[in-house]
């Protein structure tokens, strides 16, 4: 499937996500919470670049993600992930100085997703990025991950 023929089911996907954020927003205004979202095209997360892989992806995260049924969509799942988990950390107190300084190109290795007992995602947060979420005051992340067709998307809760 084209990029091009994708447009349409990306902005209705985009808007989904944008009101997810809201809805979720509202629903924890009462709380000391931080939101994030990502959504991502499957086919943009690059698994066959073996070194995006290593820098982004713990060894136990790969072993995972290659088991399932379908690797891509669980390597972009936890992508979106950890990605949210950025967006949720960061956004928990918006008036501090910036949490996250390493930029867009940043490895992501340090930001790890497991699976819990139950087989709900588990944040473990590792290194700097550890370092950076206790300076902004977060004491625990929550995510959600779901993927169909062409499309992943995480949403992230820090307190």
């Amino acid at each position: 499937m084209s990029k091009e023929s994708l447009e349409g089911p990306r902005y209705a996907l985009e808007y989904l996500a944008k009101k997810q954020a809201m809805e979720l927003t509202q629903s924890t205004a009462g709380l000391n919470a931080g939101i994030g979202v990502d959504i991502e095209l499957i086919q943009d997360i690059n698994i066959e670049n073996e070194t995006f892989v290593e820098r982004n992806f713990t060894p136990a995260e790969q072993k995972y993600c290659r088991s399932r049924p379908n690797p891509h969509a669980s390597f972009a799942g936890k992508w979106c992930a950890k990605e949210a988990v950025i967006k949720a950390v960061s956004s928990l107190n918006p008036t501090w100085e910036k949490v996250w300084i390493k930029g867009s190109a940043a490895p992501l290795i340090d930001i790890e997703i497991c699976i819990g007992t139950s087989g709900a995602p588990v944040v473990v947060l590792h290194g700097e990025v550890k370092e950076a979420a206790e300076k902004a005051g977060v004491s625990d992340v929550k995510v959600s991950i779901s993927h169909i067709d062409t499309f992943a998307i995480a949403t992230a809760i820090s307190q």
